[in-house]
């Protein structure tokens, strides 16, 4: 009785395979960890730069068409006109605009008026140093004056 051989894989063989892929598939859940942290930081990253943005754009508004006035001993920016009066409050974590809330952590604060430092009082132009690993870290905001603005003096 001649006995008939099937063409199979030996048991090693398989176990070989076995081991081989199950290496390669927790080198690929390790990866798709590693890629979904970068992209939450990224996310992250991208949501601070939007919300300093928006604060620059809103500032930028009211300061051109307000007078503003910074009170250092409350930590406020005072921006008033004949129709209305803004507050700004700066915190380490935020600012507060009325009752909107900017998520920015602000590093460092200057305040000028023609071009000069100052700590507290009347103020055309502020430069806002933010606490931002990948995203915009300075922010310049000034009051365009025109001609008129020097005449009047």
């Amino acid at each position: 009785m001649k006995i008939k051989k099937i063409n199979a894989f030996t048991i090693s063989e398989l176990l070989v395979v076995l081991i081989i892929s199950s290496i390669v598939i927790s080198l690929t859940f390790i990866v798709l960890g590693l890629v979904q942290k970068q992209i939450t930081q990224i996310q992250k990253g991208y949501q601070s730069q939007q919300e300093i943005l928006l604060l620059k754009r809103v500032l930028l508004k009211d300061i051109n068409t307000h007078q503003v006035f910074f009170n250092a001993k409350q930590n406020r920016l005072i921006l008033m006109n004949a129709l209305d009066t803004i507050q700004y409050h700066f915190n380490s974590n935020y600012v507060l605009r009325e009752i909107d809330t900017f998520k920015v952590k602000i590093k460092e604060k200057q305040f000028r008026l023609d071009n000069t430092l100052v700590k507290s009082g009347w103020i055309d132009a502020m430069q806002l140093d933010f606490n931002q690993t990948y995203t915009l870290k300075k922010v310049f905001i000034y009051k365009v004056k025109d001609a008129t603005h020097y005449l009047n003096q």
